[in-house]
């Protein structure tokens, strides 16, 4: 997965052919003409590097401005986990810190220029030649006066939705909404009851609301109006709480054009607003993956700290417990000697005394860590295996 600025995308494209740059990014040419169709980025006709090659004259083509809502920068391949599991707040803290995002052309600069993009609108009362998604909910409510054994099951019981002076006046108005925004080329949505309404303008999805200021929601899924000044109607943005209402200085058709203006430009509101929500997460992130490599380094320490204290104490009882080995194995040569003498030289001469006296200095050898010890390079002391003496002469054993 590679994240590139729109900028520098369009510079690459114009560098290199695409086929080369998608081999390098390991996805098709075909996949990152799309991400360059969908971020607005220009790349080179059929014949350009040709053409290039051959000396001849070639245009490059402007990169446009950033339309509203449209990202700034470009994924190209299959996005990862936000964040990997399990948590590594090293290798997180390894990427570059988040950068403030940062927009050069003001919001007042984005509504002059889509204002002049929009051009004219003008408001059709007519609903013959519809919105694709304004026919499907008239269609369905053909369908609703049907006899109930002709109509499908799902409306086979159901009322016309759209009959009503009010309902097909909302109609009317979200027909030409949907109109000027396909046209500026944006994809509305609406649900049933054309009341789940919004629309896609780059990667944002901006909804709305347009009903009566007190409409409420029945029990069985209808929309109820007051009875009184049912003709009233209220259009209200979610993103920028920007709303309309019919009032003595106009109706809300006689302002078509400002709502389209100000829906489009609200997501490019929302998308820096989403922006510096996603920059100040990363802060936040940043700092808990910050205090938690602390942490992993204070316990990571502590558990350094303990364990040489271990093993100074396991070298220290080593150290004791040779130093009583050596004291044994001495006492054991005093002993020989002693008894030795105190055998007399006749005596001591004898086979079974010279046996058992080179068995029993053997077993001082043996537990004696004087002639195995060795000094490793960090300090610590080892003990080379002892060879087993030979066995106490039977003469001695008797």
């Amino acid at each position: 997965m590679t994240t590139i600025s729109r900028e520098a995308l369009y510079d690459l494209v114009w560098t290199e052919p695409v086929r080369t740059i998608a081999q390098r990014m390991g996805v098709s040419d075909v996949w990152l003409k799309k991400c360059c169709a969908k971020a607005d980025i220009p790349v080179p006709d059929r014949g350009y590097w040709a053409k290039l090659r051959a000396d001849k004259k070639v245009v490059r083509q402007k990169l446009p401005p950033r339309s509203p809502g449209m990202a700034t920068d470009v994924t190209i391949g299959t996005s990862p986990r936000s964040y990997p599991w399990p948590l590594n707040p090293e290798v997180e803290l390894a990427a570059p810190p988040p950068a403030e995002p940062t927009f050069p052309e003001s919001i007042e600069a984005v509504v002059v220029r889509v204002d002049q993009s929009l051009g004219k609108v003008r408001f059709v009362r007519d609903l013959g030649s519809a919105h694709r998604l304004i026919r499907r909910l008239l269609d369905e409510d053909a369908l609703r006066r049907l006899k109930p054994s002709d109509a499908p099951y799902k409306l086979r019981y159901s009322e016309p939705f759209f009959d009503s002076p009010f309902e097909r006046r909302r109609l009317r108005i979200l027909n030409n909404l949907f109109l000027v925004l396909t046209k500026a080329g944006h994809q509305p949505w609406l649900g049933e009851q054309a009341r789940n309404i919004g629309v896609t303008v780059g990667s944002q999805k901006i909804s709305f609301t347009l009903d009566h200021p007190r409409a409420r929601t029945q029990a069985n899924g209808r929309m109820q109006t007051p009875h009184e000044a049912c003709e009233i109607l209220r259009l209200e943005i979610s993103a920028t709480w920007d709303s309309w209402t019919d009032d003595h200085s106009g109706r809300i058709e006689d302002r078509l054009r400002e709502i389209v203006l100000k829906l489009i430009v609200a997501s490019e509101v929302q998308y820096r607003a989403n922006a510096h929500t996603a920059y100040e997460n990363a802060c936040r992130r940043r700092a808990e993956m910050e205090h938690r490599l602390a942490e992993q380094r204070t316990e990571a320490a502590r558990l350094a700290r303990e364990k040489a204290l271990k093993a100074d104490a396991e070298q220290r009882k080593r150290l004791l417990r040779m130093a009583a080995d050596h004291r044994a194995a001495q006492d054991i040569r005093t002993f020989v000697k002693a008894a030795m003498a105190a055998f007399g030289p006749d005596k001591a001469m004898e086979k079974a005394a010279t046996d058992w006296a080179a068995w029993a200095l053997g077993v001082a050898d043996q537990i004696d860590p004087v002639g195995r010890l060795q000094i490793t390079e960090d300090g610590t002391s080892i003990e080379k295996p002892a060879v087993a003496p030979e066995a106490e002469p039977e003469s001695q054993r008797k």
